[in-house]
């Protein structure tokens, strides 16, 4: 799968007639997000396809070593098998770069939209990470019944070397006294010629499957390398998902003690106009007093 348009990014469309392409970092920002909404709709793509192929490779590998068992069935396992371990780099390339992919805006670094975004990547990581182990356990399969194929076809070709070993015998059938003994050397001759053609068929056999034997168990080793560092990737997205929650939380903690504080300030304020009344209050009362007092000593 090529990743040309992602190198190259993704040119402007073009503006209509009597418009201009926006610029500066609202465009910046929706860059972005189509960049991050084809990345994900991808890696689902590849889940789904990779999830087919192990389909598949199910079916195919119930046939090795049957009556059904032949060199297109095993030819169809290999491509599909190639095809699948292409899918597997290819997506594990995807999730690496969508785990790279910007937060929208500085400003929203703990809003809901960032915690969907990591949300989503945590889920998608984890489909595959179910794909990776479904593939290794078939893979596994495979090379088990390869492996089963393989012994019993050296037990058969030791079999055949055993027999093509023996010294040749001369064997004399007489029908009747009157006809010649019958020497049926060249027929054994011809006995052996096909144990060794059918040995030399055994042995080319037992080469290529082991072949692809080593294949599968190299292919298995470099899904484990995928699986650990998916599973490292997304311990870091959980950390990501767990500072983020922490985040909030604070900010609702610091909401919450904002709150109480203007709660208390205001109480404090109509405590204080309440006080300030009955100052003014006690001050008119005195100064009518003391009007009073002066009225009545004139």
């Amino acid at each position: 799968m090529s990743f040309n348009d992602l190198e190259r990014g993704f040119g402007p469309s073009n503006p209509g007639r009597g418009s201009r392409a926006r610029t500066g970092p609202i465009a910046i920002e929706e860059h972005d997000d189509l960049n991050y909404k084809q990345i994900t709709q991808r890696i689902s793509q590849q889940i789904f396809h990779i999830n087919g192929n192990i389909s598949s490779i199910d079916r195919l590998i119930e046939f090795l070593g049957s009556p059904r068992d032949s060199a297109e069935i095993r030819n169809k396992l290999h491509d599909v098998t190639e095809s699948t371990r292409d899918l597997v780099k290819d997506t594990s390339e995807d999730i690496k770069l969508l785990s790279q992919c910007p937060i929208p805006d500085e400003r929203t670094s703990v809003s809901t939209t960032h915690r969907q975004r990591k949300l989503e990547q945590q889920k998608l990581s984890k489909d595959f990470q179910k794909v990776i182990s479904e593939f290794q356990r078939a893979q596994r399969l495979s090379a088990s019944k390869q492996r089963e194929y393989v012994d019993k076809a050296k037990a058969t070709t030791a079999m055949l070397q055993s027999q093509s070993g023996q010294p040749f015998e001369l064997e004399e059938h007489t029908s009747s006294e009157h006809e010649p003994p019958v020497i049926e050397d060249p027929q054994r001759r011809m006995q052996l010629q096909a144990l060794d053609n059918e040995i030399e068929y055994n042995e080319a056999l037992i080469t290529e499957r082991e072949g692809e034997i080593q294949g599968i168990e190299q292919g298995i080793t470099e899904l484990n390398e995928i699986f650990r560092d998916l599973g490292t990737l997304v311990n870091e997205q959980e950390s990501g998902i767990q500072s983020i929650y922490g985040n909030v939380l604070n900010i609702a903690q610091s909401t919450r003690d904002a709150a109480s504080e203007l709660v208390v300030a205001n109480r404090h304020q109509k405590n204080a106009r309440k006080n300030m009344c009955c100052l003014l209050l006690i001050i008119v009362v005195v100064a009518c007093v003391l009007t009073l007092i002066l009225v009545v000593a004139k």
